[in-house]
């Protein structure tokens, strides 16, 4: 089964560079007449890019996997932007459409079946999997919800200490894991330590617990991706 939506670090990134992404889709628009159909072209070749520089610069399995889960979903955003931006301008959005984010989310889906059904792309499905894989990422793991069930007399005790704005603030600046360690027990940290700043988001500023959760693991993101086989394992961890 295909995702319907992004992955949560492409959504985060497009947010970070909205106005880049917007600059550029204005400049295409303004310039280029048409629909760009050369960069469905660079999506189709992109796979094989990622796996060549993989060999070249000896990747695992796993970082070449999820390089291209993470490549391919930034482009399919990008592209779907253009065709919405061309649609627009033609005033050929469907009418009966309610809001206009059904529509790019009706032309991802569209996406992901083409990217599927295109037998020159080699290893579509692993690719598509593992762009479900990535929503995991800034999921709780089942083994965190259940280590922190087991233990919450003692987290309850240690959190007094951390419920401090400059503790909020500095618990997920002051890195407690070691990446260059285990993969999984470094990922397991991670969420820990993510679980943890959560905690104090939620009782200081009244923050959801899932969404303050969320929040940290993609403010960790830069620096999880320096580690593939770390981000391979949070990714992995059900």
């Amino acid at each position: 089964m295909e995702p319907d939506l992004p992955d949560p670090i492409t959504n985060y990134n497009r947010q970070i560079d909205r106005q880049r992404y917007e600059r550029r889709e204005e400049y295409v628009l303004g310039h280029h007449p048409g629909f760009n159909l050369v960069y469905w072209r660079r999506i189709m070749r992109a796979p094989d890019r990622v796996d060549r520089l993989g060999r070249h610069w000896g990747w695992s399995r796993d970082q070449i996997l999820l390089t291209k889960a993470l490549l391919v979903s930034r482009m399919a955003c990008v592209f779907i932007d253009h065709l919405i931006g061309r649609m627009e301008q033609a005033d050929i959005i469907p009418p009966n459409a309610d809001a206009p984010h059904l529509e790019w989310e009706n032309q991802y889906r569209q996406f992901l079946r083409l990217f599927l059904r295109t037998p020159e792309i080699h290893g579509r499905r692993d690719i598509v999997k593992n762009m479900q894989r990535l929503h995991r990422y800034t999921m709780p793991s089942e083994a965190l919800i259940q280590f922190r069930r087991r233990h919450w007399r003692w987290i309850e005790r240690i959190l007094p200490s951390l419920l401090t704005p400059s503790a909020a603030s500095t618990l997920f600046i002051r890195r407690q894991f070691n990446v260059h360690g285990d993969p999984g027990v470094a990922a397991r940290k991670i969420r820990f330590t993510a679980s943890l700043y959560a905690d104090i988001q939620e009782r200081l500023y009244r923050q959801q617990w899932m969404y303050a959760y969320s929040n940290c693991m993609l403010r960790l993101y830069d620096t999880v991706r320096k580690t593939p086989d770390v981000l391979a394992a949070l990714v992995g961890l059900k």
